[in-house]
């Protein structure tokens, strides 16, 4: 359980960091080559503006969490490293999107590709752990 709410921990981290270097020091787009550009983008939906809505959300990510801990503690999933991995990035990048939902009532997007929405480092930890947890669960079953 420590190894997953550290690595949850440090895909938090690197997401509020982030977002905080973007907030503060991007005043304008910055082009990074051909395919990608960083800029500021509030996400906001009235979903957001709710407490009720709010302290759903929030109840929604703490039984995840106890979910993948019972399926861990079980022997049921997510008893590899890199099960264990995914699943701490999953949950750290929903924290991370979770945290500017319950802080700014929007969410910091910044990594802009053109061609595919805006997304932040919260969405890659989210989808790069669940490709890391079900690739790893998949071949163990």
């Amino acid at each position: 359980m420590v190894i997953l709410l550290t690595y949850a921990t440090l895909a938090l981290l690197c997401d509020q960091v982030s977002k905080r270097a973007v907030h503060t020091r991007l005043a304008s787009p910055l082009p990074c080559g051909r395919f990608l550009r960083f800029r500021e983008v509030h996400h906001h939906d009235r979903v957001y503006d709710g407490m009720f809505s709010r302290a759903v959300l929030v109840l929604v990510w703490f039984s995840a969490l106890g979910s993948v801990a019972w399926l861990r503690s079980h022997g049921a999933l997510f008893q590899t490293g890199v099960a264990t991995l995914g699943a701490g990035c999953l949950l750290g990048g929903a924290a991370g999107n979770l945290t500017d939902i319950l802080h700014r009532r929007h969410v910091i997007d910044f990594i802009d590709l053109g061609w595919w929405p805006v997304f932040n480092l919260a969405d890659v930890a989210i989808v790069g752990g669940l490709l890391l947890a079900g690739a790893s669960v998949i071949s163990h079953l």
